[in-house]
């Protein structure tokens, strides 16, 4: 035989070195591989085991020292774990019959989530050599966040629904608003601008037919109004554009808006546009404001200028 010439000899043996370093994937093992997560922690993961056969369990996190629960453990030769808590080796003895189940819980080591993954071991005639158990965690610290910002969630809507329910135990037609204190013998007044209201320069809209409105709103001798603006607003734009976000900006400070926006106003189009909310009566008299309109992206705006209210 002819012997190999140096160089091929150290490409031979340099293939052999990467290949003795080659982690052991499932298709050099043969064995299952679990990707463990929060959502799946609580799933069967079946593992085949076989009497005087040993199944190596390794873990990318570490496992509890104490925290192995297994089964019947009186019935395996060995349940071991490494000092790192890498590695759990099972050995069964003899005596288990095939089709047995059983079921092996660990810990991991770490506190965070999952906390814990769950095995059906189960006898057969071919054991699993090595199972892989990767887990992708997710901290306590998470977890506590996203329920307190469910709770918050939860509390807004108990106190809207209570709101809606309230105001679902009036009267209808004109009984309700007289119940509700915004309709007494001042009316609701209104202050119609019949030409519209100037626009930032700039902006493709066009207003007309502004109305603004106020109306008592509470028990007699709160100072508090409720106002709202109607118009019809043109978009000479080239894209359709709805009005996603309201803003009343005067003197006394800045105010989010309740927007009633039905449909997108086509290019050359007029659109209907109502905005309300409420204030205390002394801001309501403190001058004109502005009333900002802008789109869901925030790209467009629509800012009225000059707007006032009837007393």
């Amino acid at each position: 035989m002819r012997a190999l010439p140096p160089t091929a000899l150290l490409l031979l043996v340099a293939a052999s070195a990467q290949a003795l370093a080659r982690p052991f994937t499932e298709e050099m093992t043969g064995g299952p591989r679990f990707t463990v997560t929060a959502d799946t922690a609580s799933e069967s993961r079946q593992v085949r085991i076989s009497p005087g056969v040993g199944t190596l369990f390794v873990f990318d996190t570490p496992v509890q020292r104490e925290g192995v629960f297994l089964e019947q453990r009186e019935r395996f030769r060995q349940v071991s774990l490494s000092e790192d808590g890498h590695l759990l080796t099972l050995l069964p003895l003899g005596e288990l019959s095939m089709g047995t189940r059983l079921r092996l819980t660990v810990r991991f080591a770490d506190g965070e989530v999952p906390a814990s993954v769950g095995f059906l071991l189960v006898v057969h005639p071919q054991a699993e050599h090595q199972v892989e158990v990767f887990r992708l965690p997710r901290s306590a610290d998470s977890y506590k966040q996203e329920f307190e910002a469910v709770q918050v969630e939860a509390q807004q809507c108990k106190t809207q629904l209570a709101r809606e329910r309230a105001e679902c135990g009036r009267p209808s037609g004109l009984s309700g608003p007289i119940v509700s204190h915004q309709l007494d013998w001042h009316g609701i007044r209104a202050r119609r601008f019949e030409e519209g209201l100037p626009l930032r320069r700039g902006e493709a809209f066009r207003s007309v037919g502004v109305t603004s409105y106020s109306a008592t709103n509470g028990n007699p001798g709160e100072e508090v109004v409720r106002l709202a603006v109607e118009l019809e607003l043109a978009n000479h734009g080239l894209q359709p554009w709805r009005a996603a976000n309201a803003e009343l900006v005067g003197p006394g400070g800045r105010w989010t808006m309740a927007l009633w926006a039905p449909e997108p106003i086509p290019p050359g189009k007029w659109g209907h546009i109502v905005v309300e909310m409420e204030l205390p009566l002394s801001e309501v008299r403190s001058g004109s404001h502005v009333l900002k309109l802008w789109d869901e992206a925030g790209v467009r705006t629509a800012t009225l200028l000059g707007v006032t209210f009837p007393e």
